[in-house]
């Protein structure tokens, strides 16, 4: 009986080795699939939607297109958006169309909640109104800041610094586009707290850099650029920028220049909801980031077609 007692517990001891080297094994193997879900989990794709245009004047027309091209990017899976400038038009309204501009901004606002992506937004120049609460605002920016927060501002998401400019500030003594002073310091302190290996992405309005005159009227002129772009741009090579995303020109060009890459990123509009403009077709940038942080961007029509009435 004892030769049979000691027999059985030796399978009981053998069993019970098997038990742990199995559980072992499954929590070797589980920790090695968290480990490549969180490898997955650093790459994201996001769309920069730029120059939209929603207007007061064709608003069913503008906001069916809006709501198109989110549904669009949401097809494609995009962790966040960024609108690239030119939202609403407002620059063209008076003091007494306050409501107009409050209203269609908030509806911009609503369009975006409802679709349920996470968004960001960089200021473009047709999205200033200069008046705010029956009171002048000399900068046009006040009532953006309202419904949609900061105009220059930046933020981080799977170890990608994103930088949001606003480019579309005018130089009191040329009334040319700039990035003013303040903003600069401002520039300065954020990239300071970076690494050099953190990578860089920047949304601007108006481009750094662009050929859409060469490419429109066949002449070189420096108009819709903004002016101090060198003094920023020195700023942003000292770190790794992966690229720069531009809107205002409503055509899609790509520009490497002194390994920086300027994506101009067509128009959700095109040529202001009336159909393409040359060839660039209503769209946006798709851009993706992969688990060893390399970019690749494509520039997406999301299917629009202008009423041909």
């Amino acid at each position: 009986m004892k030769h049979i007692n000691q027999i059985h517990m030796r399978k009981i001891i053998i069993s019970a080795g098997f038990i742990i080297l199995l559980i072992f094994f499954i929590c070797c193997t589980n920790h090695g699939e968290n480990v490549k879900a969180d490898k997955s989990d650093s790459s994201f794709t996001f769309a920069f939607l730029t120059d939209v245009h929603l207007n007061a004047n064709n608003f069913d027309v503008s906001s069916k297109g809006l709501r198109q091209a989110l549904e669009h990017a949401k097809s494609k899976e995009v962790d966040f958006v960024i609108f690239g400038g030119d939202l609403v038009d407002l620059d063209g309204l008076q003091p007494q169309d306050s409501l107009k501009a409050d209203s269609l901004l908030s509806a911009f606002k609503s369009i975006i909640d409802e679709s349920g992506i996470e968004a960001y937004f960089t200021i473009g120049n047709h999205d200033r109104f200069y008046t705010y609460r029956n009171k002048t605002d000399s900068s046009g920016f006040e009532l953006f800041s309202k419904h949609l927060g900061d105009t220059y501002f930046s933020f981080d998401r799977q170890g990608v610094h994103f930088v949001v400019l606003n480019s579309v500030q005018i130089d009191d003594s040329t009334r040319n586009y700039h990035v003013g002073p303040e903003q600069i310091e401002w520039l300065k302190a954020d990239l300071s707290k970076l690494s050099p290996q953190t990578p860089l992405v920047v949304s601007t309005h108006v481009p750094f850099q662009s050929l859409y005159y060469p490419a429109v009227e066949g002449v070189v002129r420096n108009a819709d650029m903004f002016s101090n772009f060198k003094e920023v741009w020195d700023l942003l090579l000292g770190h790794d920028l992966k690229i720069i995303l531009q809107g205002h020109q409503h055509l899609h060009e790509e520009l490497l220049v002194n390994d920086t890459y300027f994506v101009t990123g067509g128009a959700v509009s095109a040529a202001w909801w009336s159909g393409p403009l040359l060839n660039t077709e209503e769209g946006y940038i798709l851009v993706s980031m992969d688990e060893e942080q390399n970019f690749s961007w494509e520039y997406m029509d999301y299917g629009w077609e202008a009423d041909s009435k």
